[in-house]
């Protein structure tokens, strides 16, 4: 019989020692926010294998023979070591790998659009997203507004009427320095009439409630009459006033009706009586040309 040489069987031992060894020979990525799936490459790993970041064990969510992922726990930013180890070995090879702060993210608001003017003094907002951290701000057009944490996916806010109409970015940033992109945020200031009713009657007028949004101290009222008009005319054109100036108020009316501004929310018409009651067309213009719709209304 035919003997092997014993430096054969060392080199096997050699060999079979080299290609069981656990190593590392990959990390993707390197760097991650929490709850980031990272990937190990190397083995081979059996379901004793324990990956770490620095001392904190992470449970792995696959393990194969040559590849492991685990999920990046909830850490402070900062860099790590990865190891892995079983019940009889220990890698030679460790990688690091950076938790990097998460990135907040804003996707609702809520209301989406604010009026230019409102009876209420602040505005409350609700933000919706993820990865808001205790201490986070928010941000309308990258200033800081008064707000509060309530949760890693919400925020509440109060902000002061905004005097300019358009486009605001909301956004929110972490204490790190991680900043959202900016959410829309749309200010309105279109009037709008909600309804119309009859007030209170005097004895050569009566009051002529109109409630809507975004009406100004100068808002103009026009109110368009029947062809038929028994002064001869289609339309009157009235500006308000306040109700201290009222009293001396000159209206261009024939008639001496008025508009009285009470606020944003409320104008009033002092509409002298008809002898029968006409089918009018409503419409409010603001100073900046924005108006409202026609409002249609059967009136005396």
């Amino acid at each position: 019989m035919k003997r092997i040489p014993w430096v054969t069987f060392v080199c096997i031992a050699l060999i079979t020692g080299q290609t069981f060894a656990l190593e590392i020979t990959s990390l993707t990525p390197v760097r991650g926010t929490p709850g980031t799936l990272v990937g190990i490459s190397g083995g081979p790993f059996s379901p004793q294998t324990q990956p770490f970041l620095g001392e904190q064990y992470v449970a792995p969510r696959l393990t194969l023979k040559n590849y492991m992922e685990f999920t990046v726990p909830n850490l402070p930013p900062g860099n790590y070591t990865l190891s892995v180890q079983d019940n009889t070995m220990v890698a030679v090879q460790t990688y690091q790998f950076e938790v990097v702060a998460p990135t907040p993210q804003v996707t609702n608001i809520n209301p989406s659009i604010l009026d230019a003017c409102s009876v209420e003094p602040l505005n409350h907002l609700q933000i919706n997203g993820r990865n808001f951290l205790p201490g986070a701000v928010l941000l309308v057009n990258d200033r800081v507004v008064p707000s509060r944490v309530i949760s890693s996916t919400s925020i509440e806010a109060q902000l002061p009427g905004f005097q300019e109409p358009g486009v605001y970015g909301v956004s929110v940033r972490n204490q790190e320095g991680a900043t959202s992109l900016p959410h829309s945020l749309w200010v309105n200031s279109t009037p709008e009439i909600d309804s119309v009713e009859q007030g209170a009657d005097f004895v050569n007028y009566y009051e002529v409630i109109i409630h809507g949004k975004n009406f100004l101290f100068n808002s103009t009222l026009v109110v368009k009459e029947p062809e038929d008009s028994a002064l001869g005319q289609t339309y009157q054109q009235l500006s308000s006033v306040s109700p201290k100036s009222a009293a001396s108020q000159v209206s261009i009316s024939p008639q001496g009706d008025r508009l009285i501004y009470v606020d944003c929310q409320t104008l009033i018409y002092h509409r002298y009586r008809t002898s029968r009651a006409k089918d009018l067309r409503l419409q409010i213009f603001n100073t900046d040309g924005r108006k409202t719709d026609l409002y249609y209304v059967s009136l005396p």
